[in-house]
């Protein structure tokens, strides 16, 4: 059996929020932010929720695919429009996905890497929903979805987060396939955050039982230690890479294209460095987007696949990090 990545999708808000705009809020300036991060530019989420551009990216990847036999979505977000229904069943309403299972996921900005998989163990093991009607539990094609609207929890008077992160949605096709190769090996790993380094907090509302939390609210933006995620960042990549790399029976050579998070540029440097790797064959499309948590690397996997540098019988690296602490790995072969 073969689990194939056969499509992606992207879709992106339509205000473009360049470094010099952050001026106004924050002391920076271009030239800062390139040096450090290698953002030029993000995306912000004006008018469009994520429903929006969850549905605008699956549209993509569902291109002159029959609907019905979509038979699970995984949505993976720390953002979503609403706590109930789920982004997932959110999706499945709006485009007709009558057969479908749909849930969500938040392991952050691992979530696309942990919803492929999820999805490949539920296809393999047949325990999806049920399909075109039937009542028997299989699947053949399931969607995931990576979609954040990141400019909603940011604090745009800190400088050590605002100048990271955007607003963007992508999605891609899973489909079992047995006559391709697809899927190579998965692997994925929790770290525990001991000295929170990044962490969101929400608030819900108060009850008239307790007055616990009342003078300590949480802190409803992200809040990040740098250096402590640097860290963690450069270790954690490099570990889910080689672990990855050990269950495919492969080496970094045999990799096509390594399609990483898009959270730093130096993090991703150091991942080509430490594998002796040249730069070009990683995806870099941070530049135009900043840091979408769960959706950049599906977002950069389409950004790949919509050229003509693939071929058949590559075999593409896809590598998540971030909070939980979260990490993990995809290898598949186009």
């Amino acid at each position: 059996m073969g689990i194939i990545i056969k499509k992606a999708g992207k879709a992106l808000p339509g205000l473009i929020v360049k470094n010099e705009a952050l001026n106004k809020f924050v002391n920076t300036d271009n030239e800062w932010i390139v040096a450090r991060t290698g953002i030029e530019e993000r995306r912000v989420a004006t008018k469009e929720s994520a429903l929006d551009l969850a549905v605008s990216a699956a549209k993509l990847a569902l291109a002159q695919e029959n609907y019905d036999e979509i038979g699970l979505v995984i949505v993976a977000t720390v953002t979503p429009d609403k706590l109930v229904p789920s982004m997932g069943a959110l999706v499945k309403k709006e485009l007709g996905l009558n057969n479908a299972v749909a849930f969500d996921i938040n392991t952050a900005c691992s979530g696309f890497i942990y919803g492929i998989w999820i999805a490949e163990a539920l296809i393999k093991n047949g325990m999806a929903g049920s399909n075109r009607g039937t009542t028997t539990n299989s699947i053949d094609k399931a969607l995931i979805i990576g979609v954040e609207r990141l400019s909603r929890i940011v604090d745009w008077t800190d400088r050590s987060t605002c100048i990271l992160f955007g607003d963007g949605a992508g999605a891609a096709l899973l489909e079992n396939n047995p006559c391709e190769k697809g899927i190579l090996a998965s692997f994925v790993k929790n770290y525990d955050d001991v000295t929170d380094s990044l962490s969101c907090g929400m608030e819900y509302l108060k009850t008239p039982f307790t007055d616990e939390d009342r003078d300590n609210p949480e802190k409803q933006h992200l809040s990040m230690q740098g250096s402590q995620v640097f860290k963690f960042a450069v270790h954690a990549i490099g570990e889910v890479m080689e672990k990855s790399l050990e269950l495919a029976g492969l080496t970094a050579d045999d990799i096509t294209y390594f399609v990483p998070h898009q959270a730093n540029l130096r993090i991703i440097s150091a991942a080509a460095k430490r594998f002796k790797q040249p730069i070009e064959k990683f995806q870099i499309s941070l530049g135009e987007t900043g840091n979408v948590s769960a959706a950049s690397v599906p977002m950069a996997l389409y950004d790949i696949m919509d050229t003509e540098k693939l071929k058949k019988g590559d075999k593409i690296m896809l590598m998540g990090f971030g909070g939980g602490l979260s990490a993990g790995a995809v290898i598949f072969e186009l």
